[in-house]
Formats: structure tokens, C-alpha cells, sequence
């Protein structure tokens, strides 16, 4: 075989079912670099809503992709360079202009380490989805925080002054003590729900719950956003004690 047959071979073989998916992933990437643009004209709160609206993208293409069977090696390795400029580059992008530009160098270095923590992630994302010898329910849970999480939580001073309960200054200060946090987080190897399990249940036991609480969310972002915001992160990470006894509680009882 030439080396153009080659070439030729490696190129995936596309069809329409493929287009959706990955036209997904392209518009989330469409959003992350749209916040670019507002974060540097000065207007965070859109920046800040472009992010958000990449993730929930984010959270479609793979599942549209699996339930169309048309999840493939390509998606992946798309997906995964979207993500790194969505939920790493934009996310600090916008913190450093917001408040951790008056810190000079440590402030830049605080927002390079979630950016950093987000390729490395996803690097060691890719590798261990190509693992055959996982066990089932590993798929439950995310290994770290997952990109676009760690985005929300990066992300966190900048809704904290939004909602009038930290000044600017107070703010850029609890974020130059965050970012490196959430770096942590994301390249760590802590257990946290990836939402497939939540959604199995939400769909047996929790239906109502679950209808409730996103009721209650929908209503909370529109009336009173940033408040609503910092409520989602903090109930994110207490839920990292009951992630971790619950693998936990998997690995003991295969031991």
C-alpha cells in the first residue's frame, strides 16, 4: 500500500449521522472562543454565559453521538481539543482580565495551572477510555474533575462578587487561592459522579426530585443568577465525601 493509500485509510469514514455530533462540538467550540472576545471588550457576565453554554454543549455531543451509534475515535479527539480551549484557555482568560491582572505574574500563573490541568486531564482521559480491563462502573465516576466542571469552579469568584457578597478585591484574592485548587482537582485521581448514575436514578426513583431541582435552578438563574451559581458550586463539591465513599464502598465489595 502507497503511503497516499495510507493517508487515505486513515481518513474517517464520515456520514450524516456523524455531522451532529461533531457539529456540537464545533458550536461549543464556536461559544468558547466567543468568550474570548467578550472577556476582553470588559463584558464578563456574557463571557461567563458563552462557558456555560459550551458545557451544557458539551454534555449533548457525546450523548447524541452514542445514542445516534455513531461515537468515534475523531469525536473524541475533537471533543477533547474543544474542551481544552473552552473549559482551560477561556475560563482563566477571563478570571485574569476580571480581577487576578492587578497580581501581575502570580496572577497569570494562577490562571495557567487550571488551563494546564485541563489538557493534561483530558490526555489522561483518552488513554484511560482506550482501557478494556476497566470495570463496569468506572463509568459512574469521572477520574478528577472533569474540564467542564473545574470551568464552574475557576469561574467561582467571579459569581461571588456578581452576587455582592465579595468585593472586587476580595474576590481576586480568593481566586489567586482557588485556581490552584481546581488545577488539583482536575489532574487528581479523586473519584467524582459523572452524572450517568444520578441520571439512571433520576430516572427510576427521583423523577420528582429531579424535576424540582431543575425547576428550582432554571428559576434561580433567571432571577437571581450569580447567587444561584456559587449554590451549584458549593453543592458540587460536598458532593466529592459521598463520591468517594461510594467508589469506595464498589472497589470493597469486588476486594
Amino acid at each position: 500500500m502507497s503511503e497516499r493509500d495510507n493517508e487515505l485509510a486513515a481518513v474517517p469514514t464520515w456520514t450524516y449521522g456523524h455531522i451532529l455530533p461533531n457539529g456540537i462540538t464545533v458550536l461549543a467550540l464556536a461559544f468558547g472562543m466567543t468568550a474570548f472576545t467578550y472577556a476582553a471588550a470588559g463584558l464578563i457576565a456574557p463571557a461567563i454565559a458563552c462557558v456555560l453554554i459550551a458545557a451544557v454543549l458539551d454534555a449533548c455531543d457525546g450523548r447524541v453521538a452514542r445514542r445516534m451509534n455513531t461515537a468515534s475515535k475523531f469525536g473524541a479527539e475533537l471533543d477533547s481539543l474543544a474542551d481544552v480551549i473552552c473549559f482551560g484557555a477561556a475560563p482563566a482568560f477571563i478570571v485574569y482580565l476580571w480581577g487576578l491582572n492587578v497580581f501581575g505574574v502570580a496572577g497569570w500563573l494562577a490562571c495557567l495551572l487550571p488551563t494546564i490541568a485541563a489538557a493534561l486531564r483530558l490526555a489522561r482521559f483518552n488513554v484511560m477510555a482506550a482501557d478494556a480491563n476497566k470495570p463496569s462502573w468506572s463509568g459512574l465516576y469521572f477520574t478528577g474533575v472533569p474540564a467542564p466542571a473545574g470551568a464552574f469552579l475557576a469561574l467561582v469568584p467571579v459569581y461571588l462578587e456578581g452576587a455582592g457578597w465579595l468585593d472586587l478585591h476580595a474576590a481576586s484574592l480568593a481566586g489567586l487561592v482557588s485556581l490552584p485548587l481546581v488545577a488539583v482537582l482536575m489532574v487528581s485521581t479523586f473519584p467524582t459522579f459523572s452524572g450517568k448514575q444520578t441520571q439512571r436514578k433520576a430516572m427510576r426513583v427521583l423523577f420528582l426530585p429531579t424535576l424540582f431541582v431543575g425547576t428550582a435552578a432554571a428559576a434561580g438563574l433567571t432571577w437571581y443568577p450569580w447567587q444561584t451559581l456559587v449554590i451549584v458550586g458549593l453543592a458540587y463539591v460536598l458532593s466529592f465525601p459521598f463520591s468517594y465513599r461510594s467508589r469506595r464502598k464498589k472497589i470493597l465489595a469486588i476486594g
